[in-house]
């Protein structure tokens, strides 16, 4: 599978994002992006955005798109329809949480937008990761233990009819879950593996360190 990943201008929990990449990684930065990809010894496949936030000076050897920042598209669904319009099959996106909150509900809504588009998409930083499991795709997914970390489980869809979730601290069986009501928040690891399963519907997997 051919995989796309864009590393975003604002990351709140450092990562290190070399222990995540493959060589064969297809590489965006967005604005401010390439400052923490150049810290982390990271040469980029493209840069673009409308650079009110980079501090390196914007370097001659890689693909730039500029745009002016008076637009209707944030940096970040930029870099998503530069991967779409590419053709990778995953995307996974490094920041795009934390920091400014209207930021944080535009890119989770923008993983909810691009979610038919990609294989598998995950946003992530050194604290949280997230991703959709839809019903569309896939009908159960099992994620392996972390450690020291909650697991929570949200409604995107009005409704996520059918879902179960096993290997938790709170289990759930055939359970119908509201896009209004956060019953599966700060649910918690119990065995090796949590499987989380749905029959209708689009959920939200979130995995944060406690």
């Amino acid at each position: 599978m051919s995989r796309a990943v864009i590393i975003t201008s604002y990351i709140e929990n450092e990562i290190n994002i070399k222990e995540y990449l493959h060589p064969e990684d297809y590489v965006i930065c967005t604005d401010g992006g390439y400052d923490i990809a150049s810290s982390q010894n990271i040469s980029p496949d493209i840069l673009l955005g409308d650079f009110d936030s980079i501090k390196c000076e914007l370097p001659e050897n890689i693909e730039i798109k500029s745009f002016q920042p008076e637009k209707d598209y944030t940096d970040l669904d930029l870099a998503m329809r530069t991967a779409v319009e590419s053709g990778f099959s995953e995307l996974e996106i490094f920041g795009g949480i934390g920091g400014r909150l209207d930021h944080t509900v535009a890119n989770l809504q923008l993983i909810y937008h691009y979610n038919d588009f990609f294989e598998k998409l995950i946003m992530l930083d050194g604290m949280n990761k997230c991703f959709i499991l839809d019903s569309k795709k896939l009908s159960n997914f099992v994620i392996p233990r972390e450690k020291n970390s909650y697991l929570s489980v949200f409604s995107l869809s009005e409704e996520s009819v059918g879902v179960s979730i096993s290997g938790a601290k709170y289990p759930l069986q055939n359970h119908t879950l509201t896009r209004n009501f956060p019953l599966g928040v700060s649910n918690e690891f119990k065995q090796k593996n949590t499987v989380i399963s749905i029959k209708d519907g689009i959920l939200l997997i979130v995995i944060s360190k406690m």
